[in-house]
């Protein structure tokens, strides 16, 4: 066994290839590093996968392994390979120095594992000149045994779904909101769509927070409001991190609909206080599908008056063009039940294509 195992690179995703390579390293030395790299902008971005969000998801994954250190390796200020060789090796070096110094032993070997034949004599050459002192080790990864590359999931995440680490899967979700009035079967088309798809949903907080806070709906003020709010999309968010969010999530409301109740609620003053809080959150969210449920004439007494909903639904859809969202936004106007969702289906199908698992 070595002392010191390094492993690197942009890990955008982190797949089952380079976990492979990780337990590798970490199992045939003492202690393994594993350095994520990257620069602002570069391929991860356009997932939400940004250097520091990888640096995260990595330590999720890895968790508290005394064997593994997980860095940060930023080279937005150097030039792009293959210009920068020189400064990025300068980089990683003052990296692993800053971190092997706090190791509880001596580093006399160090392996690198590296799956580009070309990186190999960068590495030896310099690192045997930056500390001679260190038996340096260059471990080529046969890239076939990897079996699927960042690449390709980029290209296809929903396709290549099981490749993807669990903590990195959250940049490749398709979030479907599903958004209207009371009594439009929102949350049963929720319920349904989510077993359809066997992932998971999230419910209305509202009702959960009068339910528990013993409050009706027009006793709410701007502090119940807030905490509404938030709490909606901190309830959604923990649901497309869940580890039993399977390729698509279905949200049962969002920040839009605590915005629109607390403009029907609360006074033009309360409102303009917490407006921009939630159009804040509101940016925040990400969909790739939004479905609006339009609103039917009551069945009994006891419905919400067809005017209100009315109303309620004229509101959610100005909030989404003034979000500039209606460009993934679909009203959903079948005239029965399973029209409706068989259309929800057809759309969500079509968001998830060919990786679909139903």
């Amino acid at each position: 066994m070595r002392d010191l195992g390094i492993y690197f690179g942009t890990f955008a995703p982190c797949h089952v290839g380079h976990f492979e390579q990780i337990i590798r390293a970490k199992r045939e030395n003492r202690h393994a590093f594993v350095i994520v790299s990257g620069y602002e902008g570069d391929r991860g971005d356009t997932h939400g996968m940004t250097l520091d969000n990888r640096v995260k998801s990595m330590r999720r994954l890895l968790g508290p392994d005394d064997n593994v250190t997980i860095l940060k390796l930023d080279e937005t200020h150097i030039p792009r390979y293959p210009h920068g060789w020189e400064p990025w090796l300068k980089m990683l070096a003052e990296t692993i120095l800053l971190e092997m110094d706090a190791l509880p032993f001596s580093v006399g070997e160090m392996t690198y594992y590296v799956g580009e034949e070309e990186y190999t004599e960068p590495l030896k050459d310099f690192f045997c000149r930056e500390w001679p002192h260190i038996d340096t080790s260059i471990t080529m990864v046969d890239r076939k045994i990897l079996g699927i590359s960042g690449t390709s999931i980029r290209e296809e995440p929903i396709l290549n779904w099981d490749y993807v680490m669990r903590t990195f899967r959250k940049f490749f979700v398709q979030n479907v909101l599903i958004i209207g009035a009371p009594d439009t079967g929102r949350t049963s088309m929720v319920q349904d769509l989510a077993r359809r798809y066997s992932t998971s949903y999230s419910i209305e907080y509202a009702k959960t927070y009068c339910r528990e806070h013993r409050i009706a709906d027009d006793e709410l003020d701007v502090k119940d409001f807030h905490a509404i709010g938030i709490g909606q999309f901190e309830n959604n968010r923990r649901h497309i991190h869940s580890p039993g969010t399977r390729k698509v999530f279905f949200a049962d409301t969002d920040v839009m609909t605590t915005k629109v109740n607390m403009k029907r609620y609360a006074d033009g003053e309360e409102f303009n206080r917490l407006k921009s809080v939630f159009d804040y959150y509101i940016h925040l969210q990400h969909w790739s599908l939004i479905l609006v449920l339009p609103p039917e004439a009551p069945k009994d007494e006891a419905a919400v008056h067809v005017g209100d909903k009315n109303e309620i639904h004229r509101m959610i859809m100005e909030e989404l063009e003034l979000h500039d969202l209606m460009s993934i936004t679909h009203i959903l106007d079948g005239d029965s039940y399973r029209d409706r969702y068989q259309e929800a289906h057809r759309l969500v199908d079509e968001i998830l294509k060919d990786g679909k698992d139903n």
